[in-house]
């Protein structure tokens, strides 16, 4: 596959690794590029520090257009010429026949993952709960097979694979370490493309397939203290930052912890006790567990305000079985 003579690229998508490949085609390259996004995914948070994806666009003066139907969208049907490549980081639209016929080809996904493993959604989530450090940058045609629910059936044009960090544990750290991959991955192909690159594409090898729905933290993510001490660690750090944390129940109210490790000095713990702060040291919460004690040092109230300083020790924290079930049934679907 030769993309030919390319001028301007059209991003597609509202991910942290979208708005900093958008910054570097504005301030790093001559290329003409326009932003396209979703308004859902305008408030999402991007960085730890509670940075936005809209927040970031404003803050470096990067011009995007907002729709909520790509396919119907006049700044961007009209901006398509022969010279354009769109690239989609983390869209939120499907796109129609017209559209894909249009780009002849040109109309390309990043993927973050191990394709055709991880397909879905909220990848790293389910990559830490799995204990999978291995990561991978994929850029692959969408096709029409795309608009029937095949889910990432188009041929791979470029690959790469890499290891995250033995210090990776929550999804921000997958985020960062991940967005600095695919971003020097993204320039490593439009240097190609300035070249006239031939890239040799490849299909995916579906006997190796594997889906993982998309996850709402508020939805899905509630803990159950029975399980074992090393799913819980992988729990709490699959929600952790920069998502809201998992949800449980103290003093008969809703809260979100976050920041767990797993010791092991003080353990195994009988099931009954499983749950009990039973130890409060420089702020971190001691937590029995079946096979050992989980430390917290981060409980929130449903509005996100520490609840810290009000827990004693003897506390329990438990987790209605309705609630667990009901994060396990509720499919989320955008």
């Amino acid at each position: 596959m030769i993309f030919g003579n390319i001028s301007h690229i059209i991003l597609l998508g509202g991910s942290r690794c979208t708005a900093e490949l958008a910054l570097y085609l504005k301030d790093a390259t001559n290329f003409k590029y326009n932003l396209f996004t979703s308004s859902r995914q305008l408030g999402d948070i991007i960085f730890a520090n509670g940075q936005t994806f809209e927040e970031y666009l404003i803050e470096n003066e990067i011009t995007y257009f907002v729709t909520d139907d790509i396919n119907q969208n006049d700044e961007f049907l009209n901006s398509i010429s022969r010279e354009s490549l769109a690239i989609g980081i983390g869209e939120a639209w499907s796109f129609n026949q017209e559209v894909i016929a249009l780009f002849d080809g040109r109309l390309i996904d990043l993927m973050g993952i191990r394709l055709p493993q991880y397909r879905g959604g909220a990848h790293y989530t389910w990559q830490i709960l799995k204990g999978n450090k291995i990561g991978a940058c994929n850029l692959q045609v969408i096709n029409e097979e795309m608009i029937q629910g095949v889910f990432d059936s188009g041929e791979i044009i470029k690959f790469k694979e890499y290891l995250f960090p033995n210090e990776a544990r929550i999804p921000d750290d997958y985020f960062s370490f991940a967005t600095s991959q695919e971003i020097l991955f993204i320039k490593e192909f439009i240097d190609e493309i300035s070249a006239g690159h031939h890239f040799q594409t490849f299909k995916l090898q579906e006997n190796f397939s594997m889906y993982f729905p998309r996850l709402h933290t508020l939805k899905n993510a509630f803990i159950h203290w029975q399980w074992d001490s090393l799913d819980i660690e992988k729990f709490v750090c699959a929600f952790d930052d920069p998502y809201a944390g998992v949800s449980t129940q103290i003093h008969g109210k809703l809260v979100r912890v976050k920041k767990a490790r797993l010791e092991n000095n003080d353990g195994p713990f009988h099931p009954f006790q499983c749950g009990l702060i039973y130890k409060i040291y420089q702020g971190n919460l001691y937590i029995a567990t079946r096979q050992g004690t989980i430390i917290i040092s981060e409980v929130n109230d449903e509005f996100g305000n520490s609840v810290l300083s009000e827990l004693r020790t003897g506390d329990r924290f438990f987790t209605p079985q309705d609630w667990i079930e009901n994060g396990l049934k509720t499919k989320i679907e955008y």
